[in-house]
């Protein structure tokens, strides 16, 4: 028998909102999916054409969740019934608040 989980990823397929719905799912179960650390670390941002795209928030954990790419990637698909075929990494950048560039003048 299916999991559940697999049942409704076929069912969002091919639907408008399905890329926001895989990464709404992945948000609800990620530090189960990686672990503690290197969920605090990341984040699922955007899943398109079976790719799903991870902001990581420091440098250090870009190069360590690269040396671990087809684990994760295992995991992921795992996770999502295969709908995750590739996955790439992008650093997001610290926020700035409008507060710090007033005190930057």
């Amino acid at each position: 028998m299916k999991p559940l989980s697999h049942v409704l990823y076929s069912l969002y397929k091919g639907q408008p909102n399905h890329g926001q719905w895989v990464v709404a799912c992945l948000e609800g179960s990620w530090s189960k999916i990686l672990g503690d650390r290197l969920a605090a670390a990341c984040r699922p941002a955007l899943f398109e054409k079976s790719d799903l795209r991870i902001e990581i928030f420091d440098q250090e954990w870009e190069q360590a969740a690269q040396s671990v790419k087809q684990a994760l990637l295992e995991k992921l698909r795992a996770a999502t019934a295969n709908e995750v075929k590739s996955i790439s990494f992008s650093r997001k950048l610290p926020s700035v608040s409008r507060q710090s560039l007033v005190d930057i003048k």
